[in-house]
């Protein structure tokens, strides 16, 4: 759960656990970035997870990701590119596999992927 509210003109953030979203830069993201955000940021766990599954710590990784809006109909996102960089000590095979796991149990992909029902609700 994500709770955002509006207040003298400053939008906060909170997660479920009541954990306040402090960074100043983060705060000022608009909502794609913070949707591109939740993408790379995901597929970067997911890499991780995979590694650890594997007894692979990785020292660095990167992911990059860059979004294009449609340029017709409603508003939204047509395409996400992700590029990842791993340890070039990891063989180009595992490269592979570990990318194809890792999106494969990535949450916001598959969601991103296959859609997802919204509703919408007065309180």
């Amino acid at each position: 759960m994500i709770k955002v509210s509006l207040s003298n003109g400053t939008f906060r953030a909170w997660n479920g656990r009541e954990e306040e979203w402090a960074s100043q830069a983060a705060a000022g993201w608009s909502p794609l970035e913070m949707m591109e955000g939740a993408l790379a940021l995901c597929v970067a766990k997911s890499l991780q997870a995979v590694m650890k599954r594997d007894d692979i710590e990785a020292e660095w990784m990167e992911v990059l990701l860059q979004s294009r809006k449609a340029e017709a109909g409603a508003s939204r996102v047509e395409h996400f590119q992700v590029e990842v960089s791993l340890p070039p000590y990891l063989s180009s095979d595992y490269q592979e596999k570990l990318l194809k796991h890792a999106s494969m149990i990535c949450t916001i992909g598959n969601t991103y992927k296959r859609g997802s029902e919204i509703t919408y609700h007065i309180v």
